[in-house]
């Protein structure tokens, strides 16, 4: 039976996920730790086969792809899709800050509860509803191959949980780390885990940075 293999990794840590600033769809590059992530993730990645790479857009998961991809003789292609979670007005602040606007931030997300990052932000299940039509497609184009798909922490956990368990909580899973990566194996149509937050550096030793 033709499987096909999708291997979805986070892009390098930023200096924004060193102070613990949520993200979202703000462009922030890769910071010197990120890019020797990126470097490592590359070199981890030679062993692999790849067939394609798509990525989102944002400079952080772009250059990460790119340099993954490169080896392998395959272009890394952006798709706006693939962002991360839109954070709206709390973009920069870190969880504290973001709290004072809305005190149950913490309640909410420990309890798996969906909630808008801001006025202006997306849902969890906005952002899933945003992302998985990307996914369908690439599964479709690419069937019986492996594909590198970089994007970003809650994206990456939230498309995951959904693919394989039907549900779009990123805490089925847990958010991985900088340049960790999970793997998704779809045979007969149907999604299966194989990994989660894998490591795909060697020479390392980093903190762990979970901001968004």
């Amino acid at each position: 039976m033709t499987h096909t293999r999708l291997v979805f990794l986070r892009h390098g840590q930023t200096e924004w996920n060193l102070l613990g600033k949520l993200q979202g769809q703000a462009d922030i590059d890769l910071d010197e730790v990120g890019e020797q992530q990126a470097v490592e993730a590359a070199r981890f990645f030679q062993q692999w086969s790849f067939d394609a790479c798509y990525t989102s857009d944002l400079k952080r998961a772009l250059r990460t792809a790119q340099m993954v991809a490169t080896p392998h003789g395959i272009d890394a292609v952006p798709d706006a899709r693939l962002r991360e979670i839109n954070v709206g007005t709390w973009s920069g602040l870190t969880a504290a800050e973001a709290s004072a606007e809305l005190p149950r931030l913490a309640e909410l997300y420990n309890k798996g509860i969906d909630f808008r990052r801001s006025p202006a932000g997306e849902t969890q299940a906005e952002m899933v509803r945003r992302a998985l039509p990307a996914m369908h497609e690439i599964m479709g184009q690419h069937e019986g191959q492996q594909i590198l798909i970089v994007t970003h922490g809650l994206l990456l956990a939230s498309i995951v949980a959904a693919l394989v368990g039907g549900r779009d909580d990123a805490s089925m899973l847990g958010i991985p780390e900088n340049t960790c990566y999970s793997t998704v194996t779809v045979r007969g149509g149907k999604p299966w885990l194989m990994t989660h937050n894998a490591v795909s550096y060697t020479h390392l030793t980093l903190p762990t940075i979970y901001s968004v």
